[in-house]
C-alpha cells in the first residue's frame, strides 16, 4: 500500500510538471533544430544527429536541417529517403553518408536538392553534392574513412578521387596505406583494393582482398589482379575502384561464389583463373612479403 502511494505522488508530480509528456532531450541533442525534430521523429533525429557537425549547439546545418526535415514529413520524397537511409549496415555504420551528402545540397540550395530527390538516383546525389570530392572536407582519412562506409560511396569515391597509378617497372612494389593513397591521390590495383576494405570493414561489412592468379589458355602467367570484395546478402560483391582497361571501376556482383567473381575478372582480362585467395589486409601483407604468389 505504501509504495502504491509514493507510486500515485510521483505521478502526480510529474503530471502537474508536464514531465509526463514527451521532452526534447537536451542533454543528447544540442540545439533547438534537432529537438524539434526529435519530438516530430525520433528515429531520424538520431540519423541526423550522428552526421557530422549537425549536433553542436551552433551547429552550421540549422537552417538547412528545418527545409530538409520538412521536405521528408512531406509524402513527395518518400521513396528517395527510403534508399538514402537504406543503404549500409544501419546497426553498425558512423552514419548515412547520403543523408550527410543530401544535406549538403539543402545548405547549398534546397531547390537543387529537391532536384535530386525528384529524379532520384545515389549516383546522381554524390555527382551533385560531392562532385570530383575536392576541398577540406576530403584530405583526412579519419573523416573520410566512415563516409565512404558502404559500397557505394566507396565505389563512387575512389573512381571520381583517385587515379590508377601503376606499379613499379623494377618489380619494388610497395603497398600503401590508404592514408599514403589519399596523400599521392592513388595507387595500383592492390592499394584501391586496401583503401576500400578498410573503408568498409569500418560500416561493418565483411570485406577482403580477392587477389585472382590469371594464365592465358596455354597456362602462362600472365598476372595477378586484387579488388576489394564482400558479402551482402548471401551474395559476393566486388569493387575494382577504377576504370580500367578491362573492369570498370563500379560494383560489380552479385556473385553466387567466390570462384563466379575468380572466372568473371579472369575472362574479363582475357585469361582463366589458376588460383584465388580471399585475404584480410594482414594476411595479404604477409603472402605479398614471402612472394610466395608471385608479384601482385
Amino acid at each position: 500500500m505504501k509504495r502504491f502511494l509514493i507510486l500515485l505522488f510521483f505521478i502526480a508530480v510529474f503530471s502537474a510538471s508536464g514531465c509526463v509528456s514527451m521532452a526534447p532531450r537536451a542533454a543528447v541533442y544540442k540545439n533547438d533544430t534537432l529537438n524539434a525534430v526529435y519530438l516530430k521523429d525520433e528515429n531520424f533525429a538520431w540519423e541526423l544527429s550522428r552526421i557530422p557537425g549537425v549536433n553542436t549547439p551552433n551547429s552550421p546545418y540549422s537552417e538547412a536541417m528545418k527545409v530538409l526535415f520538412l521536405d521528408y514529413r512531406g509524402d513527395t520524397f518518400n521513396s528517395a529517403f527510403d534508399e538514402i537511409l537504406g543503404i549500409g549496415n544501419s546497426e553498425e555504420r558512423p552514419y548515412a553518408p547520403g543523408l550527410e551528402a543530401l544535406l549538403w545540397l539543402y545548405e547549398r540550395d534546397p531547390d537543387t536538392a529537391r532536384d535530386v530527390l525528384r529524379n532520384f538516383s545515389i549516383e546522381k546525389l554524390l555527382s551533385t553534392s560531392w562532385g570530383d570530392c575536392k576541398g577540406p572536407e576530403w584530405k583526412d582519412w579519419k573523416e573520410i574513412r566512415p563516409r565512404l562506409s558502404a559500397p557505394q560511396y566507396s565505389a563512387y569515391f575512389t573512381k571520381n578521387a583517385l587515379k590508377y597509378i601503376p606499379e613499379r617497372a623494377d618489380g619494388k612494389n610497395y603497398l600503401q596505406s590508404p592514408f599514403e593513397t589519399l596523400l599521392i591521390g592513388g595507387g595500383d590495383c592492390e592499394d584501391f583494393a586496401v583503401f576500400v576494405v578498410e573503408a568498409l570493414e569500418f560500416g561493418g561489412y565483411y570485406a577482403r582482398l580477392f587477389t585472382v592468379d590469371i594464365a592465358d589458355y596455354e597456362k602462362k602467367s600472365l598476372m595477378s589482379h586484387t579488388v576489394a570484395c564482400y558479402r551482402d546478402g548471401g551474395s559476393w560483391y566486388f569493387i575494382q575502384g577504377f576504370d580500367g582497361k578491362y573492369l570498370s571501376g563500379g560494383i560489380m556482383g552479385p556473385f553466387d561464389q567466390s570462384y563466379n567473381m575468380a572466372d568473371y575478372i579472369a575472362e574479363s582480362i582475357g585469361g582463366i583463373p589458376r588460383y584465388y585467395y580471399i585475404d584480410t589486409i594482414f594476411e595479404f601483407l604477409e603472402a605479398y612479403k614471402h612472394l610466395n604468389r608471385g608479384r601482385p
